[in-house]
């Protein structure tokens, strides 16, 4: 059984994935800061195979303390642990994502036994990439803009480039939004933005259906690459379990169905009782100054106005994606626990 250490395990999506990947494993070992030591101890309590390491990603040692001994015990790597935020700083991301990875790959180095490396990239990659965007295409790093998606990129470069026997797996996931059974999320990202500015301004809505349209840049093939944090974590399950002998395997975590999202953005209307015309437009300055004004991040204008597809040809054939499956299968569920959670009641 696999012996596995794990960064980034307290996390949204490390709160799926240890809970069904525990019963796999001989051990786990749990990297985590020390102030969230006792919160992740209550929240694994009921795991005997879940082990805490103490240390940062950001400490060029990683763990505090002596650890040889760990050394020599794991033999599978899972580094989930990274800095998200589309509006964050270089500096901010650069340390927790290139940094916190260089830091890993060290330590991963001084693994004797060590068999695979598992690395939790993102979709976000492919920059202004339009059109359909293979699993194992990578060196497009002159149309990356934000600041996220370049230190991830460049993290995920330090990844595919190691020295080692070990084997590679990279996942990149689309957004992750809550669970496809309970709606359950926990952080503000992609269509929640939307869904907390539709909060805001219901209240607006007799206004806004007077309107004669409502301009919104959106590509009208335009499709939200998501991924609910169950599929993500069961399919990033079925990755660590897989036995594979490529040196390097990429695999696209978005659902097979994306919505898309001019019908995405109809749907929330609907849900939230707010009724308009939309009217599509190309970007424009002025479109960004107004995402700022309702709190949304320029920076998912890209995914509204930019068809791209995420080939998923290695996570149907290997990971057991379900082609069957959308986000239509379940989206009732996330549209009324966002509503819940941003204070709309009707």
């Amino acid at each position: 059984m696999v012996k596995l250490f794990i960064t980034g395990a307290t996390g949204f999506l490390g709160s799926e994935l240890i809970p069904i990947i525990a019963g796999e494993c001989e051990s786990l070992y749990l990297l985590v800061r020390k102030k969230s030591l006792l919160r992740a101890k209550q929240k694994y309590a009921d795991f005997s195979n879940v082990k805490f390491v103490v240390g940062d990603l950001t400490n060029p040692d990683l763990i505090e303390g002596e650890y040889n001994e760990l050394l020599g015990e794991v033999d599978s790597i899972l580094h989930m642990g990274a800095y998200y935020d589309l509006e964050g700083s270089y500096k901010d991301c650069f340390i927790q994502n290139i940094e916190g990875t260089m830091n890993l790959l060290f330590f991963a180095s001084l693994c004797p036994n060590l068999k695979s490396l598992h690395y939790i990239s993102t979709v976000a990659i492919s920059g202004e990439s339009s059109g359909e965007f293979l699993e194992d295409d990578f060196d497009h790093r002159e149309e990356i803009t934000n600041e996220y998606s370049k230190t991830k990129w460049e993290a995920e470069r330090l990844i595919r480039s190691w020295k080692s026997e070990a084997k590679v797996r990279i996942y990149r996931p689309g957004i992750i939004i809550g669970n496809s059974k309970t709606g359950d999320f926990e952080k503000v990202d992609g269509p929640y933005y939307f869904w907390k500015t539709l909060s805001n301004v219901k209240m607006l809505s007799p206004l806004i259906s007077k309107l004669p349209f409502l301009p919104m840049p959106i590509n009208p093939h335009a499709t939200l690459p998501i991924i609910s944090v169950d599929n993500a974590a069961r399919l990033i399950k079925n990755g660590l379990l897989l036995d594979r002998k490529e040196k390097l395997m990429t695999f696209h975590l978005v659902e097979h169905m994306c919505p898309n999202v001019l019908d995405l953005v109809n749907d929330s209307l609907k849900e939230f009782s707010i009724d308009a015309n939309i009217k599509l437009m190309d970007n424009h300055p002025l479109i960004e100054k107004t995402f700022k004004i309702l709190g949304l991040p320029k920076e998912i204008i890209h995914y509204m106005i930019t068809p791209v597809e995420y080939s998923v040809t290695n996570s149907l054939k290997h990971l057991g994606l379900n082609e069957q499956r959308g986000f239509d299968n379940y989206k009732d569920i996330i549209l009324k626990k966002a509503k819940k959670r941003f204070g709309v009641s009707k």
